[in-house]
């Protein structure tokens, strides 16, 4: 009888282990979490006219938003390698956080293979329109 307490114990133990830790693939973190190539950002807002409009990447150019528990995030364009951090909210905004500043982001396009969001850089006037894929 005490075998039996045991193994169903045991058995329990595994069933709850294995169906409580889901994987998070719903959240808007778990969905834009890993490496984007950056296509083009738009920049609109700077009082220096030079500094707006549209600038294209290639393919070495890229976005990683780390799944570490830093949330760290990771921009590297021309071979300009800035480390940030970022943070999901509810629905489809998310913030980042770079030595520019503070931007508040909302995503406007979502796929398996497509990320677009506008970031506006707190305290400024400027927005930046990413146009990522993988």
């Amino acid at each position: 009888m005490k075998r039996q307490i045991t193994f169903l114990g045991l058995l329990m133990l595994v069933t709850a282990t294995l169906f409580s830790c889901k994987k998070d693939e719903t959240s808007l973190k778990a969905r834009i979490m890993g490496k984007w190539t950056v296509n083009k950002i738009e920049v609109s807002g700077n009082s220096n006219q030079a500094l707006n409009g549209t600038f294209n990447y290639t393919m070495n150019d890229y976005i990683d938003f780390k799944s570490n528990q830093d949330d760290q995030v990771e921009l590297s364009l021309t071979n300009q390698r800035t480390i940030g951090t970022y943070t999901a909210s509810l629905g489809n905004e998310f913030g980042m956080v770079f030595p520019e500043g503070s931007s508040y982001c909302t995503v406007s396009t979502l796929s398996a293979t497509q990320l677009e969001f506008t970031a506006k850089i707190d305290k400024t006037n400027i927005v930046k329109k990413y146009y990522l894929t993988r």
